[in-house]
């Protein structure tokens, strides 16, 4: 008997002590969900992601500098995990889908970009990440930290060094540069009114000083559109908000790439038949010239963002948020079967967390001639 009472109190020593140590384990919260807005950061500056979720379902969208579109389909990979994971298409191609993966993060989150690699699969190899941080936080940022601007070049460069860098620089650097341009280049791109508005817009954001060059081009165009930054940047801001945004950098970016189109005619550096075609494509833009302001109204009002009449010396103010961007049907079967197995290191090659967005590319080259943009 005594010999059976000590094998009890053994056992009962040891349910103690386990049950002591579940008591001490630190309990692993449970990862926060995806739904909500996200900015890219350090060089993925530009790229917005937009995310909900519903259940372990994670949908969304991943628009880039450029105005592409992609829509996220995916779902998470555990309740306590910080990761989702599925498939990315670009909106409205026929291309194969792109896998995403998506990991928490403390201010935000990191999503790595797999391109596909046709019937052989995902291309591990093309792999790339980019990093965004929660819409409405703020982290404290050493004055030193790198900005989330490229660099720009310190001396004067050509109209087709402009077209291709202004939208990476900071908005000082794009004045700065803007004003260095020959009057030819300039007047050359002042005759495209979508190009103008995005470039107004820049100008506008870089605030250059009273009575400086860049202040002096800056003027200059905003003479012809008969307005000022003042009234100017709150149409921006209202556009923004707008869903067909991207297709008003569509446009921008199809004018700016017969700018560059035409400077190289001027050159000699492209064959005279497409001189003719560049020549036929940009004589009705010309014509159909409109103010900047008319154009981010529109733009605004396309996507659902009211903007009240006011008097002519104050500033117009959007009063109405848009619609909440269309996305995938959460309760459809995903196209890829989950879990995916993570990439190791081993099948990526080297790049620091935050990496080009050539990735996604922000401006893409196009053969002339260009299809016309729908009006």
């Amino acid at each position: 008997m005594r010999r059976l009472a000590v094998r009890r109190a053994a056992s009962v020593a040891r349910l103690a002590a386990v049950a002591l140590c579940m008591l001490l384990m630190p309990l692993r919260a449970p990862a926060a969900e995806f739904t909500g807005g996200y900015d890219g950061i350090g060089e993925a500056a530009g790229m917005a992601l937009t995310l909900q979720q519903v259940g372990t379902r994670v949908v969304g969208r991943l628009t880039t500098p450029g105005g592409g579109v992609y829509t996220i389909n995916g779902e998470r990979t555990g309740v306590d995990t910080g990761d989702a994971q599925g498939v990315v298409r670009l909106s409205g191609a026929a291309s194969d889908a792109a896998i995403f993966h998506i990991e928490e993060r403390p201010l935000g989150l990191q999503f790595l970009f797999i391109p596909s690699g046709g019937p052989s699969g995902p291309d591990m190899a093309a792999s790339r990440e980019f990093s965004f941080l929660k819409r409405g936080v703020r982290p404290a940022v050493p004055a030193q930290a790198e900005s989330r601007f490229l660099p720009a070049p310190a001396d004067a460069v050509d109209i087709t060094a402009f077209i291709d860098g202004f939208r990476r620089w900071d908005p000082r650097d794009t004045a700065r540069l803007y004003a260095g341009l020959n009057d030819r280049s300039r007047a050359l791109i002042l005759l495209y009114d979508h190009a103008t508005a995005e470039l107004m817009w820049r100008l506008c954001m870089a605030a250059p000083a009273e009575g400086s060059p860049v202040a002096a081009r800056l003027a200059e165009m905003m003479e012809r559109q008969q307005s000022d930054c003042a009234r100017y940047l709150p149409l921006v801001e209202a556009a923004q908000k707008s869903s067909v945004f991207p297709e008003f950098l569509r446009r921008a970016q199809f004018q700016f790439e017969i700018v560059r189109a035409t400077a190289l005619c001027d050159r000699g550096e492209t064959p005279a038949a497409k001189c003719a075609d560049v020549s036929a494509l940009g004589a009705p833009l010309i014509l159909r010239w409109r103010s900047a302001g008319s154009i981010m109204t529109d733009t605004a009002r396309a996507g659902g963002v009211r903007i009240e009449p006011v008097e002519d010396d104050a500033a117009p103010v959007p009063v109405v948020e848009p619609a909440e961007p269309v996305l995938p049907d959460a309760s459809a079967p995903l196209p890829l079967p989950l879990p995916l197995a993570r990439p190791d290191a081993a099948g990526i090659p080297d790049f620091e967390p935050d990496v080009s967005t050539r990735g996604i590319p922000a401006v893409k080259r196009v053969p002339l001639p260009l299809a016309r943009p729908a009006p």
